[in-house]
């Protein structure tokens, strides 16, 4: 039994290793934010190694036949199945690269898959891990939806212009959080990142045009919640994370209106 996992997670590596250089060439023609005016879409936050997860998700964009789906990154790490995640959402990128949007996670990066479970569950593997994490560099960071939302995994890192965003400069956005406490102020993440407060989001909304903010990044007991009156809302797509016993969320937005799709262990 134990040898015939390790013999599927060796085909998935291998077969994922044969996809990067086609995913590479398809992510690095897009900017660091994306510009998306197609609705409906779907919006997935935090997937974290979880197939069944995934497949569930993937089961309702086609029940509800939404070609357009965004997902928010950590797509590895925490779960035993990060390995065949990237593989499913990879081909699915290159099948359909209009469609399918893979922004980058905080858990996208070397650091965090040596210590999370990745690195692990690949094998101990440096060479592949390494191979895999020149992909991450070339994900998208952020997405603007037709005009007026910004989509991130982690936030924002103060009131500026979203054409200043850079993939090489990625970190705040990956990793900063929502606080109900004003300004930019210290996060019990690390020192290197941030949270911000309700005035950093106005001035944010404000300075760009935009009306709310859709984010990952956060484990929640009912896989979503809103912040700000409504501004800013978080979405955690990974049922059961670690033993939590949280319910997931996924969210469908279409003519400036966002409905929830909430599920759990017993759904899938």
């Amino acid at each position: 039994m134990i040898s015939e996992k390790i013999s599927r997670k060796t085909a998935a590596k291998e077969e994922l290793l044969l996809l990067l250089p086609k995913i590479d060439s398809i992510l690095e023609s897009e900017l660091a934010v994306l510009r998306i005016d197609a609705e409906p879409i779907m919006l997935v936050g935090d997937i974290h190694g979880d197939m069944q997860a995934l497949e569930f998700i993937i089961g309702k964009r086609e029940e509800i036949n939404c070609k357009n789906i965004l997902f928010l990154g950590d797509y590895v790490d925490r779960g035993l199945q990060g390995t065949e995640i990237l593989l499913r959402l990879f081909r699915m990128k290159i099948e359909d690269p209009q469609h399918i949007f893979l922004l980058r996670g905080n858990h996208e990066s070397v650091d965090m898959n040596l210590y999370y479970g990745f690195f692990e569950e690949i094998g101990l593997d440096r060479s592949f891990l390494l191979r895999v994490s020149r992909t991450y560099e070339k994900m998208p960071v952020a997405a603007v939806l037709s005009g007026h939302m910004f989509c991130v995994h982690g936030g924002i890192n103060g009131t500026g212009n979203v054409t200043t965003i850079r993939k090489e400069e990625s970190f705040p956005y990956l990793w900063n959080d929502p606080s109900i406490l004003p300004g930019l102020t210290t996060s019990i993440r690390g020192s290197t990142v941030k949270e911000f407060g309700p005035d950093i989001v106005d001035g944010f909304l404000e300075t760009n045009n935009l009306k709310r903010i859709i984010r990952g990044h956060t484990a929640l007991k009912k896989g979503y919640q809103w912040w700000f009156d409504g501004k800013l809302l978080s979405l955690f797509s990974c049922p059961n994370y670690v033993g939590l016993g949280n319910d997931a969320a996924f969210a469908l937005f279409e003519k400036g209106e966002i409905k929830l799709f909430v599920f759990g262990n017993q759904d899938e």
